[in-house]
Parts: structure tokens; sequence; C-alpha cells
């Protein structure tokens, strides 16, 4: 399918099943009712850790039906999966993990070269220097960067460069990989394909990475602006809040994973 196809597909995609639509919105209100009732001044202790676990379990719920709406793309299923909320609940806890591993692979990565470099080793000394020169006198804040040694301020600023470089190249690197995983798992069922990284690569070349990184572009542009909409009718007192999640956050997500399944559908 080409952008605009995908695209088109996603939009239409949330309401091909009302019914079924409407049940995954009650599963949103749900997760969201931890952060929503307090701003109503329901505050109460055991109030807010039944539904602080209820967030949680609704949670992995709606995250294990967001890969079921991933694989029905890939498929070219037309309208939203049944729930089966067992088995959503525990795809959703392995997706989480799966997104974790994901994460804790560049963040690694990052924290060894940012030793290396001595990011952390100079930092270490600015702020030693600046509580000497504080606790000589310093009362401001050029007074305070003057104490530092030229030599560990260029240090710090060479390898906070290198650090963020780094960074973003492997963010930008592992959230596409992160993406691909997670089709992979929505379509086998398995968190060990989701973390095949050859067989990912592959998938990947087999779509396209121009079309991967200009499709996940657009539809997260889409996604924003939907958002600052709901953002919008959320400013009408008390029941704009609540017309904003129960439709508009659904339907962002719905979008969203239809598109990322729509996507890989030839991978």
């Amino acid at each position: 399918m080409n952008l605009r196809e995908i695209i088109m597909d996603a939009i239409k995609f949330p309401i091909s099943d009302t019914r079924k639509f409407l049940i995954f919105c009650v599963l949103i209100i749900l997760m969201s009712l931890s952060t929503i009732l307090p701003s109503y001044g329901v505050k109460d202790g055991t109030v807010s850790i039944i539904l602080s676990l209820v967030t949680l379990i609704v949670s992995f719920v709606v995250l294990g039906y967001s890969v079921d709406v991933i694989k029905g793309g890939t498929e070219g299923d037309d309208t939203l999966p049944d729930f089966d909320y067992v088995k959503q609940f525990v795809n959703g806890i392995k997706a989480f993990i799966l997104e974790i591993i994901y994460f804790i692979i560049p963040a690694v990565i990052v924290i060894i070269v940012a030793s290396a470099t001595g990011l952390f080793s100079s930092f270490t000394e600015i702020v030693y220097a600046s509580i000497d020169s504080v606790a000589n006198g310093a009362s401001n804040f050029t007074m305070i960067m003057a104490a530092v040694p030229k030599a560990t301020m260029n240090t710090f600023t060479n390898a906070l460069t290198v650090t963020l470089i780094v960074a973003i190249i492997l963010f930008i690197i592992f959230s596409l990989m992160s993406f691909t995983g997670l089709v992979r798992f929505a379509k086998t069922g398995s968190g060990v394909e989701g973390l095949r990284f050859r067989k990912i690569l592959k998938d990947m070349s087999n779509v396209g990475f121009v079309k991967i990184i200009v499709t996940l572009i657009v539809i997260y542009i889409i996604s924003l602006l939907l958002a600052v909409v709901i953002g919008l009718i959320g400013l009408f007192p008390y029941i704009g809040v609540f017309i904003g999640i129960f439709i508009g956050v659904p339907f962002i997500l719905l979008f969203l994973y239809r598109a990322i399944g729509l996507l890989y559908a030839d991978a």
C-alpha cells in the first residue's frame, strides 16, 4: 500500500465497528480514571490505590489489543479485532517488556559512551569546582563558570556533543527496530521473534527504510494534530475532558496502530 492508502484506511478503521470502538473507548476511560478523578476532588487513599491497579491492568489490555490491531493490519483484516481480555492482557505485558528491552539497549550504550568520553567525570569536576567557587565568594553564574578549569569545560562540552549525537542516532535506529519488532511479535505471538535483529532488519529492508521513516513521520504528525484538537475540546469545563479521552484518545491509538500494521503488511 502507498502512503495515501495507508492513511485513508487507518482514518476509517476506528469506526469500522461501532460496538467494538465504544468498548475500546470504555477501556480508555477506565485506564484514565486514576488521573481524571483526582482533578475532580477524589483523593481518598484507598480509592487511589484501586484506581491505580485498574489503570495498570487495563493499560496492559489496551496494549495487547493494540498488538491485535497491528496484526490485523498486516493480514488485511477490515474491522476491529475481537476482545479477548486475558490473552490481550498477557500480550500487553509481553509487548511492554519488549519495549523496555528496546529502551535499555540504547540506554546502556549511551551510558558507556558518556563514561568513555569523560562526560560523567568532567561533570563531577564542574560540580565540585562550582561548589568551591561559591564557598569562596562567587555570587553569580559568570563567576562560578570562570572558576571551572577550561580543560574540564572543553572535555565536558566535547563529551556531551558526542554523547548526544550517539543518543539521537541510537534513538532513531532502535525506535524503528522497536516498531518492527512489535510487528513481528504481533504476527507471531512470540516475544523472542520481536528480538531477532537480523530478521527485523530484513523486514525493514522489504518494506523500505525510506517508506518506514516517511510513513511514521506522517502518521505522527496527524496524531499530533488530532491531539491538539483533543486538547482544545478538553478546555470545555468538565465534559470536555471526558469527550476528548472517550473519543479522541481511542481514535488516535487505533489510527496509529492500524497504520503501523498496514505499513508492514508487505514485510
